[in-house]
């Protein structure tokens, strides 16, 4: 615990492991362009394909995701995210010898993420839509979504809690703090009671860290991008849907987090690949295959390790569509050797 002595009075402090999972996950939906409601335009389905692309599907994935173990409010709130501050590199088993006899604190595990999360997902994301930020009346609808990869890693994290008065501010109410235990340069979350959800905790770490294979829906140009959206969405429709159930720990998909975490995102970056492959298919389709366009490719006569690195070129519909289906062929075949085999178990038990 940092010395602060000097500076406070009234401290009372309380030792405690904070229980939080991070997950990873893959989601898919459908993606429809459409013209909003209030638009004075009647937008031809040409012009809107035209300006957003064509009806298609979409993958999301989100790495390390936050989401709390418990519902101590306010500290619910405060996420753990993965951050500078949060380094995973000293990650150990949670053994008796850690808190016994050492008068800390062991808040238990009473919330599951496959419940707030997981079984939710595919409902909250219905009928969903986003602004789009290539077309002045467009939205995206989006629909059908599901559920294609998650698993979750449970973790303890050691903090103090601290509530102090400061000497400089004896006509304020007293301040409540956390700061973490894990490291002699911790981060510091003060709780601002005048704030609610996920802002109520100043220095609050990410929640989400979600890549779509849409590429406009990153994109800012001063407006917010759709990415920006759903994440504030979640920020301020999700988070405090906290469902306290019993956590099945025998479910396949809560593992440890050093064990598995690598394999995981190795699988699912190259589903990503796929995906995003898959997605600039769905973009040509119904063009003239004899159209020219942007496409990439290697500079005649270069080596192979310059063909890595493609540049812009000008292609036909068809020269495009056949290259990116013989990618998606290798890259399938990649996928299948990534796919964690524990993955592969899971998905035989629910058939």
């Amino acid at each position: 615990m940092p010395d602060v002595k000097e500076s406070v009075s009234s401290m009372q402090v309380r030792k405690a492991y904070i229980p939080f999972w991070y997950y990873d996950m893959a989601i898919s939906a459908d993606v429809k362009p459409c013209s909003t409601t209030n638009s004075a335009e009647k937008e031809s389905l040409e012009a809107l394909t035209k300006a957003m692309g064509p009806p298609r599907q979409m993958l999301g994935i989100g790495f390390d995701c936050y989401w709390p173990g418990h519902t101590w409010d306010p500290v619910s709130y405060l996420s753990f995210g993965q951050s500078a501050a949060t380094r995973m590199e000293k990650l150990v088993p949670f053994t008796s010898d850690l808190y016994q006899d050492k008068d800390v604190e062991v808040i238990p595990f009473t919330v599951n993420p496959f419940n707030d999360i997981t079984d939710r997902a595919p409902e909250a994301l219905e009928n969903l839509t986003v602004n789009s930020l290539t077309h002045k009346h467009g939205m995206y609808t989006i629909n059908n979504a599901q559920v294609l990869f998650n698993a979750a890693y449970p973790i303890y994290w050691p903090v103090y809690i601290a509530q102090f008065t400061d000497k400089k501010e004896t006509q304020e109410p007293p301040k409540t703090v956390v700061i973490g235990a894990h490291s002699n340069d911790p981060p510091l979350y003060q709780w601002d009671a005048k704030k609610t959800g996920s802002e109520q905790w100043i220095n609050n770490g990410p929640w989400v860290k979600l890549d779509v294979t849409e590429p406009e829906w990153q994109m800012g140009f001063g407006n917010q991008p759709p990415l920006r959206q759903l994440v504030h969405r979640f920020l301020t429709q999700v988070v405090g849907q906290f469902q306290t159930n019993a956590v099945d720990w025998e479910d396949e998909r809560i593992q440890a987090y050093p064990n598995y975490e690598n394999q995981n995102k190795d699988y699912l970056k190259q589903l990503f690949k796929v995906w995003a492959e898959r997605n600039m298919l769905s973009r040509i389709e119904g063009m003239d295959e004899n159209q020219k366009t942007i496409g990439l490719g290697a500079v005649p006569g270069t080596s192979e390790a310059a063909s890595k690195n493609p540049r812009l070129q000008v292609k036909t519909v068809s020269e495009i569509r056949q290259e990116i289906e013989s990618r998606v062929s290798d890259e399938l075949v990649k996928l299948e050797e990534l796919e964690p085999v524990w993955f592969k178990e899971y998905n035989k038990k629910k058939q």
